[in-house]
């Protein structure tokens, strides 16, 4: 095994050993890289990988949920963006009574329907989910991504309740 199999991190499964699960899963020879896949199936079992990996995050876990996440309003645009990587977004309802809320990346005022943010508002905290690369999640997580997507992906490539 070339030095392309490890991870940067000693221990953790890396993202192409992680692709050979689910093609050993279904017969398949592994691959050596995960760059300019030609490989159909090592393709769909990458896409399959990251399907999974992107649903799972977004129910919210201790590792990527931030509480009272400060997001500044832009002097210029009056817009508050948020940044592509947060997939779960709740300002308080309590404090601003359920007037704010994310629009694609922009934060949305209900009571004023607009984009543009009153100049007292600086600073809106909200509770973010954010979706974390692969390497950045932890073992445990990667592992169990790995198993369900192997589930899947030969349920899907193969379609045999026997396999499954």
């Amino acid at each position: 095994m070339g030095s392309s199999w490890q991870s940067a991190t000693p221990g953790r499964t890396t993202l192409l050993e992680a692709v050979n699960v689910l093609l050993r899963n279904i017969g398949e020879m592994p691959v050596d890289t995960l760059e300019d896949q030609q490989i159909q199936d090592a393709r769909i079992a990458q896409q399959t990988l990251l399907e999974f990996h992107k649903e799972g995050q977004t129910r919210g876990w201790s590792w990527n949920s931030e509480y009272s996440y400060p997001f500044a309003r832009d002097a210029d645009t009056g817009n508050i963006s948020v940044p592509a990587s947060v997939v779960g977004f709740s300002v308080n309802r309590y404090k601003y009574n359920g007037r704010f809320q994310l629009r694609g990346q922009k934060v949305y005022d209900l009571l004023k329907r607009t984009y543009q943010i009153d100049e007292s508002i600086t600073e809106l905290a909200a509770d973010v989910i954010w979706l974390l690369p692969w390497d950045d999640v932890p073992e445990a997580y990667n592992r169990w991504v790995t198993v369900r997507a192997a589930r899947i992906f030969s349920d899907r490539s193969l379609g045999s309740e026997a396999l499954f």
